[in-house]
């Protein structure tokens, strides 16, 4: 008998049987296509190369045709190094390059050691990544304020240490992931500061006798700033550290909000759906919808304490100085990071609220017993604590009597009262009715940060002009990488279009 044509995915099968989300596909696939340290760093190492010969040719510590025999040669290896990956660190790359340019080739490394020169390359993979992250998470953020501009409507109960406490709106709860996602961005945004200064000139750590202009390299690498003092160019770690605590951070964030959307699409709760393009599914159990997604989230985020961990150690057993006993930031870990967020992203954007149970949960469920006892304070004068009392008796009275909230009448409340204050109160039926109610509930609370609709509306506006302003900002740092990158490269044209520095023969 054929396979089915229907499952062209052998692992996409019962009710997951629809093809997976890219995003979804990113969580699978990160691990395998991640690249080593070397890798991801390589393509820096020979842009410093370039910016070193050019401004020791500025400098006149390197003559015209020195430099341009010099950034031939740079060519030449790099191509090389394609194929050979033994060139891409450095004392093999340089040897490669003597071999092609002659001596000259050894003259690329004046002023400089391999500690600056990797502190360098560190800093300008590390800055491409932080925008990257700051990228996705801005995109997280913006699908998540979409969802919430859905749901301005849809009642909800929020839960306080997993049991029921208030209605709001999913709107409003997903707003709050906004606000703290926002505070994630703002970490990152700051670190790129503190990230994009330029070590390089500090040498092995004391600096160097030749007259280098290091501002001038560092303006054509693309940074803002330099790392001044020398030995903390080379000792300096806490842009690393820094950047893993943030991804501890923001990925705790991350894994809550999955855990939380796990709970909601359990068979017990079921107030909430995941699309089909983010589930599992059982190789046995055809009932089931697996979450797996959320828990690569989860298994991502779990990962990211790992590197800090790692990373604050190693600076904890070492001295204040160059040392190789630090440990780095790996390529994968920030792959893993990028991919959580972008499944999130996808998550949030297909997520199917069951909008009716979601309102059945503050409907029944004792949700709105904190606007009853407003109510009691407000209509009969009692103090809180005396009618909160009042409506916990009230509680019990209606659990008792398998009753639900919205069953609770006057004579419950008055009975509550008599035995806890011996009086009856004198509050309108009306009253009870319209606390007992979640949308009304949620309408009066419409001050600052509320989950009133208008309220909400008005932190969604906020929220989608903050990330307009994010991605203004991201544009521009990487307009003016873009811009270093070109006027580096025309400084070499300069120098190798040189008509004195055409070769031999030419």
């Amino acid at each position: 008998m054929l396979n089915s044509p229907n499952l062209k995915d052998a692992t996409r099968i019962g009710r997951s049987s629809v093809p997976k989300a890219p995003e979804f596909q990113e969580l699978y696939d990160f691990d395998r296509e991640a690249k080593t340290i070397i890798e991801a760093t390589f393509p820096y190492e020979t842009q410093v190369h370039r910016a070193h010969v050019v401004m020791l040719s500025e400098r006149s510590i390197l003559t015209v045709e020195e430099a341009a025999a010099i950034l031939r040669g740079l060519t030449i290896v790099d191509e090389k190094a394609n194929s050979d990956v033994s060139l891409r660190t450095y004392l093999p790359y340089e040897a490669a390059l003597k071999r092609i340019a002659g001596p000259v080739g050894g003259k690329m490394h004046l002023g400089r050691s391999r500690n600056d020169l990797a502190n360098t390359v560190g800093r300008m993979f590390l800055r491409d990544q932080l925008n990257r992250t700051i990228e996705a998470i801005v995109l997280l953020r913006q699908a998540v304020v979409e969802k919430a501009a859905e749901h301005l409507q849809t009642v909800m109960v929020v839960y306080t240490q997993r049991k029921e406490a208030q209605p709001i709106t999913l709107a409003h709860y997903l707003m709050a992931i906004s606000e703290s996602l926002s505070k994630s961005i703002a970490r990152y945004e700051q670190l790129y500061v503190r990230m994009n200064q330029c070590p390089l000139g500090s040498a092995a750590t004391a600096g160097t006798g030749w007259p280098l202009d290091r501002t001038r390299t560092s303006h054509l690498l693309g940074f803002d700033a330099l790392v001044v003092n020398t030995i903390e160019g080379v000792a300096g770690w806490d842009h690393v550290a820094e950047f893993a605590a943030n991804n501890a951070i923001y990925l705790s964030g991350l894994s809550r909000l999955a855990s939380e959307i796990q709970l909601w699409t359990t068979d017990e709760y079921q107030i909430a759906e995941l699309d089909a393009s983010f589930a599992g599914a059982s190789s046995i159990m055809p009932q089931k919808k697996n979450p797996d997604s959320l828990e690569r989230i989860r298994q991502v985020a779990a990962s990211s304490m790992g590197p800090l961990v790692a990373i604050l150690t190693s600076l904890n057993a070492v001295e204040y100085q160059y040392s190789a006993a630090r440990v780095g930031l790996e390529p994968r870990s920030l792959d893993s990071l990028i991919a959580a967020t972008h499944a999130m992203s996808g998550v949030v954007r297909t997520l199917h609220a069951n909008e009716l149970q979601m309102l059945r949960y503050a409907t029944e469920n004792f949700a709105t017993m904190t606007d009853l006892t407003d109510a009691v304070v407000r209509e009969a004068g009692l103090d809180y604590r005396e009618a909160h009392e009042v409506i916990a008796r009230v509680v019990d009275t209606a659990k008792e009597q398998r009753k639900t909230a919205d069953q609770i009448d006057m004579d419950m409340v008055q009975r509550a009262a008599m035995d806890q204050v011996g009086h009856e109160l004198k509050i309108l039926p009306q009253a009870v009715f319209d606390a007992l109610d979640p949308m009304k509930n949620v309408r009066r609370r419409d001050g600052i940060g509320g989950p009133a609709p208008a309220a909400v509306q008005r932190t969604i506006d906020d929220a989608l002009a903050e990330i307009g302003d994010h991605m203004t900002r991201l544009d521009l740092r990487r307009q003016r990488l873009s811009a270093s990158a070109d006027e580096l490269s025309q400084a070499v044209a300069t120098i190798i279009d040189n008509p004195l520095t055409e070769p031999a023969g030419h």
